[in-house]
């Protein structure tokens, strides 16, 4: 996969005609995933590369952003997994102000040869995202382009999406998207903190949620950690530590990694969150901390067992 950032590139030298799956596709769920079939299907009917064009951040005619289940980063990871032939990544303040027949013909079909699209039932474009997917259909099909419109894509009578994802999330529900999207991931760096886990027998990696991503709210989790090939059960807590920091302490994230010894200061490690386990509590001492880290670690394995 070749990949376009349209920030930093004034030239883009895609040569082929392309077919676009369209949309932000945060999170990448199986909604997300239609769309990309679509277009790869319709590219090899039309003889065309295949392509997804995406954004930088996540759009919001109110704020300009919001906050996102994947970072960049992790969203182009997961692209790359896709097959298709490039990933063009567009800068949202550059093109909202355009109407819907500027979007199409100088973005998507003069700079990006796009000669056919793929995109959701709910695909918004134009100013002011006036627009939607019946639009843009008319908008290539009147020059001879192609359209295929993906439906939704429900799981339990209820449409898959990105809004529903960050609520489950949100409320600490990771285990309610794993029928239809990757586990909520934090990948970040490593920090020093202060080895009081290790002092108690439970040594810990301290890590910060990117500030872009949308937190789980707080409590602890059974999670798995990715280091280098290798795969680990874990117990991680989001928030503050009030039994060893105090009240007012600054949010963190604070993960036990079940079977391994060594140091990762520095690293930058991939924290998969699958369960909610409890609420966050302050205890009466650092034995009934150290006793109940035993019992979610014991829960946390029990879990990838089954």
């Amino acid at each position: 996969m070749t990949v376009y950032d349209l920030k930093t590139m004034q030239l883009c030298d895609i040569k082929e005609n392309t077919v676009l799956a369209l949309g932000t596709f945060d999170g990448c769920h199986e909604g997300h995933r239609a769309i990309f079939g679509s277009a790869m299907r319709l590219a090899v009917k039309m003889k065309a590369k295949c392509g997804i064009y995406t954004f930088s951040t996540i759009p919001n005619t109110a704020t300009g952003s919001k906050k996102s289940i994947y970072t960049l980063e992790e969203k182009i990871k997961f692209m790359r997994r896709t097959g298709a032939d490039y990933l063009i990544i567009d800068n949202f303040s550059e093109i909202r102000d355009l109407d819907g027949d500027e979007f199409v013909k100088n973005v998507l079909k003069s700079r990006l040869r796009c000669v056919g699209v793929a995109c959701g039932y709910n695909y918004r474009f134009g100013k002011g995202a006036k627009l939607g997917a019946e639009d843009i259909a008319h908008l290539f099909e009147k020059d001879g382009g192609r359209v295929e419109i993906c439906p939704p894509i429900q799981y339990n009578n209820t449409p898959i999406s990105s809004t529903l994802i960050r609520q489950h999330i949100e409320n600490g529900e990771c285990e309610s998207i794993l029928p239809y999207c990757d586990p909520y991931t934090v990948y970040a760096e490593v920090l020093t903190g202060k080895r009081l886990g290790r002092k108690m027998g439970t040594p810990t990696i301290n890590q910060l949620i990117p500030k872009c991503k949308v937190k789980p709210k707080k409590g602890v989790y059974i999670t798995e950690c990715e280091i280098g090939e290798d795969v680990y059960p874990s117990v991680t807590n989001v928030g503050t530590r009030p039994t060893t920091d105090g009240d007012g302490a600054a949010e963190n994230m604070e993960t036990h990694i079940i079977g391994f010894n060594g140091d990762l200061y520095s690293s930058y490690i991939k924290v998969n969150f699958y369960k909610f386990l409890r609420e966050e509590r302050k205890f009466d001492s650092i034995e009934d901390l150290i006793a109940r880290i035993s019992l979610d670690c014991e829960e946390a394995k029990n879990y990838f067992l089954k």
